[in-house]
C-alpha cells in the first residue's frame, strides 16, 4: 500500500483544513493508501479528535517545529530539522513513506526537498509549473513559476523536457506542444538567452524529445496554441499572480454594477441571481484547487506543494496528486530521458 506523508502545519489554514482534507481523501478512496499527519501534538489531535478515524488508514506523527511562511528557506531547512516539513520529506528518503504533500512556505519545501532528497540524475535545476484555463478543451502549463529566477538556455530546455514527460504520462495529453514565452513571435526575438533557448529546443525537438511550436506572446497563454509555455521564473510567477487576481477584480467590479441594476429596475432579482450564478460558473477554470498542488519536477522524490491559502478540498486534491504521480512512475520516466543527454 502506498504511503503519503502530510504536513499538518503547513498553510495558512492549517492545521484544521489540513486534517479535513485528509480525512475526506481516504473517505472517498476507500483507504486505498494510507497517510501519516505531521504536525504539532497539542495543535492537532484535539482536532484530530472530533472525526470519527476509526477503520482509516492514519497515524499522526508529532514534530515539534513549524516552518513558517516568513522563514527565509535555506535557514529554515537547516535550523527546524525537527518541523513537520523536514521529517516528513525524511520519511521519503528513508523509504517510510512514498510521498510528501505541503502547503506551507514553498520556498522552503523546494530547499528542503533539494537537501533531503536530491536531484533526478541528469537534472540541473528542479522546477515548478503552474496550471492556465484556457479557450479551447483543456489546461495550459507554464513553467518556470517562481522556482528559479535566473535561468540558462540549458535550463529551460530541461524544463520543457521535464514536463512534456508528466504531460504525457501523468496527464494523458499524448503530443504535448512546448512554446516560448517572447516579445515577438519571429525567431530570433528576445534576449540573447531566449535565442539560445529557442535553438536548443528546436534541438531537442529533432532529437524527438519535445514538440516545438516557436515562439509565442502573452496573448497566446490563454487561447490553448501549446500545452506547455516555458519561461523563467521571474515572468512565470508575474502572470501566475496577475491570473490569480483576475476573478477577484473582476468580481469586485460587476458586484456594484449588478447592484445598480436592481436598483434601477433595469433588472429584476430573480434575473441579478441567475447572471450572478453564470458569472461565477465564467471563472471556474480559474479554480487551482481542483488539482489541489504541484509537484517539484526533477527532485529525486515526490514532493507536492500546494497554495499556502489551500482549503480542505485543495489538501484531499493534493493527496490525490501525490497518489497519481507514484503510480504514473514520472520521476522514473524523467530519469530515462535525462539519462540519454
Amino acid at each position: 500500500m502506498l504511503t503519503i506523508a502530510v504536513d499538518a502545519m503547513g498553510g495558512d489554514n492549517a492545521p484544521a483544513c489540513v486534517i479535513e482534507g485528509t480525512v475526506q481523501a481516504l473517505r472517498e478512496s476507500g483507504n486505498r493508501f494510507s497517510v501519516i499527519l505531521i504536525g504539532q501534538s497539542g495543535k492537532v489531535e484535539p482536532l484530530l479528535a472530533d472525526y470519527d478515524i476509526s477503520g482509516l488508514n492514519l497515524r499522526f506523527m508529532h514534530a515539534p517545529e513549524v516552518v513558517t511562511m516568513d522563514d527565509v528557506p535555506a535557514v529554515a531547512v537547516k535550523a527546524k530539522q525537527e518541523s513537520s516539513l523536514v521529517r516528513g520529506l525524511h520519511l521519503c528518503k528513508a523509504k517510510e513513506a512514498d510521498a510528501f504533500v505541503s502547503a506551507g512556505n514553498t520556498g522552503a519545501q523546494m530547499a528542503a526537498s533539494l537537501f533531503v532528497l536530491g536531484r533526478i540524475p541528469g537534472v540541473l535545476r528542479p522546477t515548478i509549473y503552474a496550471y492556465f484555463p484556457r479557450i479551447q478543451e483543456g489546461l495550459t502549463n507554464i513553467v518556470d513559476v517562481g522556482a528559479n529566477m535566473d535561468c540558462k538556455p540549458e535550463h529551460l530546455v530541461q524544463f520543457a523536457e521535464m514536463l512534456t514527460i508528466y504531460q504525457r504520462y501523468a496527464a494523458g495529453i499524448q503530443n504535448p506542444i512546448v512554446g516560448l514565452l517572447n516579445i515577438g513571435e519571429e525567431e530570433g526575438k528576445g534576449s540573447e538567452v531566449l535565442k539560445q533557448t529557442w535553438k536548443l529546443l528546436r534541438n531537442a525537438e529533432e532529437k524527438g524529445k519535445i514538440t516545438f511550436a516557436g515562439n509565442m506572446e502573452g496573448h497566446d497563454i490563454l487561447k490553448g496554441k501549446v500545452s506547455i509555455v516555458v519561461c523563467d521564473g521571474l515572468v512565470g510567477n508575474t502572470i501566475l499572480k496577475f491570473g490569480e487576481s483576475i476573478p477577484e477584480f473582476l468580481g469586485a467590479l460587476f458586484k456594484p454594477a449588478m447592484q445598480q441594476l436592481v436598483a434601477s429596475r433595469q433588472l429584476d432579482q430573480k434575473s441579478a441571481t441567475l447572471t450572478s450564478s453564470m458569472f461565477k460558473g465564467l471563472f471556474e477554470p480559474f479554480d487551482v484547487e481542483k488539482f489541489g498542488g504541484v509537484p517539484f519536477l526533477g527532485v529525486d522524490g515526490i514532493s507536492i506543494v500546494g497554495h499556502g491559502r489551500s482549503s480542505s478540498k485543495a489538501i484531499k486534491n493534493m493527496i490525490y496528486m501525490a497518489e497519481h504521480m507514484i503510480e504514473r512512475k514520472v520521476n522514473a520516466h524523467i530519469a530515462e530521458v535525462l539519462s540519454e543527454e
